[in-house]
C-alpha cells in the first residue's frame, strides 16, 4: 500500500488577478523513531481497492459483485442472510453479518438503528478524469473562501488522472459529461485551455454529518459510512472504515476462536468516539475552508487516536506518565541476536498479540498459538543498544507490555505476573499453550 502512495503535491492557490501562491497544504515534521512515518500519502481509492481485493485473492477469497442484500433474519446464535446474485437467491448462514453498505445503509434500516446528525446543506461534484492543461506537480485550488464556486483539482498518485472536487447549486441537475464538465471548469475558472477528455468516475452528494445511534444488534454490526457519515474534508473517511473494520476484524476472529462476546462489545466502545471526533474534525475543517484554510495538521494524520478509557486497556498503578494502555504502540530500532538491524514495527506485522518483555532475565509465560513473545535487554535476544525502545515504551526493567493485533497497547504487567497476564490473554482465546 505505501509503495502504490504519492506524497501530496503542494497547494497553488490561485488570486483573481490571475497570480498565485503555493503552500504546504499537509502538515510536515520530521520522523521520530517512535514514528517513522511522518509524511501523509495518497492513494486513491480505486487503487486501494485493488491491492486489497488481490491480497484477498492471494487468501484464497474473493469480492462477489453483482450481489444484494434482499432479507436477513438472526437467532442468539447465527444470521441468516438472502442474497440475490447472478445465479439466483442464495441463502447463506453465517455466525455475523457486517453492513457495510453506506450510508444509505440497508442493513442499518432493517435493524432500526437511527442515525442521527444534521444535513449540512453543501451540495458537490467528486470526478476522477483525464485532462490537459494543467500541470500535474500542485493540487489547484481557485475560488478560495467562496463558498458557491470553489474548485479542487488535484493529480492522483499512481495514475494519469486528477480528482475535481467542486461545490454545486442545490438545484444542479446536470449530468456531467467530458463537454460539460469543461464548459463547467471554463465558467469556474476563468480559463479555456483546460479542457476535460474523458471521465472514468464521477458522483454527485450532499454533505451529511451523521453517527450511528448503536454499532451492534445482536450478531449484525455496522462499520464505515454505514455507522457514520461526515464532510470528506480531510479525507478521514476511507481510513477511519478500515480502522472500524480492522477493530472489529480481530475481535469477531477471537469470539469465533472462543473468547466472550462482551469483547464485541468493545468495538463500538472503542469506535464510536473515534467517530464522534472525527465529525467535530471534518465539520471544523469544513468550516475553515469557507474562510479561505485549507491547510491539514496533525490531527487529520490520525496517529493519536486512542482508546486508554477501552474495558481492553489494562495497566500498573505506577504509570502515570509516558505512554498508556489504549494507546497506539511506537516503533523503535533494534538489534537481532546475530547483530543485524530491525524495526519493532517489522516485529508486530500480522494478526498476532506479541508480548515484548524487558529485562524479564527468563521466560514469563509460555509460547502459544496467537502469541509472539519477545524478549528486549542487553543480553537478549533483541537488543535495545540506542535505548529509542526503552525511551519510547517507559518499562522499567522486568516489565512486560501486551500490544494487540492493530498495533494498539493493550495491557502493561510486570514479568512476574504470569498469572495475570495469562487472565488477560484469555479474554482474547489466547490461552491454548503450544510450543513452536
Amino acid at each position: 500500500m505505501v509503495a502504490a502512495g504519492g506524497l501530496y503535491p503542494r497547494l497553488r492557490t490561485y488570486r483573481h488577478d490571475g497570480s498565485y501562491v503555493d503552500s504546504d497544504i499537509a502538515h510536515h515534521t520530521k520522523p521520530t523513531h517512535a514514528e517513522p512515518y511522518h509524511l501523509p500519502l495518497m492513494v486513491p481509492q480505486n487503487v486501494t481497492e485493488t491491492i486489497m481485493r488481490e491480497q484477498l485473492k492471494a487468501w484464497g477469497h474473493r469480492v462477489e459483485f453483482g450481489c444484494e442484500l434482499r432479507h436477513f433474519a438472526q437467532t442468539p446464535r447465527t444470521v441468516t442472510a438472502y442474497v440475490a446474485g447472478p445465479a439466483g437467491e442464495e441463502v447463506i448462514i453465517a455466525h455475523y453479518l457486517i453492513g457495510a453498505d453506506g450510508g444509505g445503509s440497508f442493513v442499518r434500516k432493517k435493524l432500526g438503528v437511527s442515525f442521527p446528525g444534521r444535513t449540512l446543506g453543501i451540495h458537490a461534484l467528486v470526478a476522477d478524469a483525464s485532462l490537459s492543461g494543467l500541470n500535474r506537480d500542485v493540487w489547484h485550488h481557485f475560488n478560495d473562501g467562496d463558498m458557491t464556486r470553489m474548485i479542487t483539482i488535484c493529480p492522483l498518485a499512481g495514475t494519469q488522472l486528477f480528482q475535481i472536487q467542486a461545490l454545486l447549486a442545490p438545484d444542479d441537475s446536470q449530468n456531467f459529461s467530458a463537454d460539460v464538465l469543461t464548459a463547467f471548469l471554463t465558467e469556474r475558472i476563468g480559463r479555456t485551455d483546460v479542457r476535460i477528455h474523458s471521465i472514468p468516475w464521477v458522483s454527485k452528494y450532499q454533505m451529511n454529518a451523521r453517527i450511528a445511534e448503536h454499532y451492534r444488534a445482536g450478531k449484525v454490526f455496522l462499520a464505515g459510512d454505514a455507522a457514520h457519515v461526515h464532510p470528506p474534508t480531510g479525507g478521514q473517511g476511507l481510513n477511519t472504515s478500515i480502522q472500524d473494520a480492522y477493530n472489529l476484524g480481530w475481535k469477531m476472529a477471537a469470539s469465533l476462536r472462543g473468547a466472550g462476546e462482551e469483547l464485541l462489545d468493545s468495538y463500538e466502545q472503542e469506535r464510536r468516539p473515534v467517530a464522534e471526533s472525527l465529525l467535530h474534525l471534518s465539520t471544523r475543517l469544513l468550516d475553515s475552508q469557507k474562510q479561505g484554510g485549507i491547510k491539514r495538521e496533525r490531527d487529520v494524520q490520525q496517529l493519536d487516536i486512542q482508546y486508554t478509557d477501552s474495558p481492553l486497556a489494562h495497566t500498573l498503578p505506577e504509570r502515570q506518565h509516558g505512554l498508556q494502555a489504549g494507546e497506539r504502540a511506537p516503533d523503535a530500532p533494534l538489534l537481532g541476536a546475530g547483530g543485524q538491524s530491525l524495526r519493532l514495527f517489522q516485529l508486530l506485522q500480522g494478526p498476532d498479540w506479541n508480548l515484548l518483555a524487558y529485562e524479564t532475565h527468563g521466560k514469563v509465560i509460555d509460547a502459544r498459538r496467537g502469541l509472539r513473545i519477545h524478549h528486549i535487554g542487553e543480553q537478549d535476544e533483541l537488543i535495545d543498544t540506542l535505548g529509542h525502545f526503552r525511551e519510547s515504551y517507559h518499562l522499567a526493567p522486568g516489565q512486560c507490555v501486551v500490544i494487540r493485533p492493530d498495533g494498539y497497547v493493550g495491557a502493561f504487567f510486570h514479568g512476574k505476573q504470569s498469572n495475570d497476564i495469562e487472565n488477560y490473554l484469555s479474554r482474547f482465546a489466547i490461552g491454548i499453550k503450544d510450543e513452536y
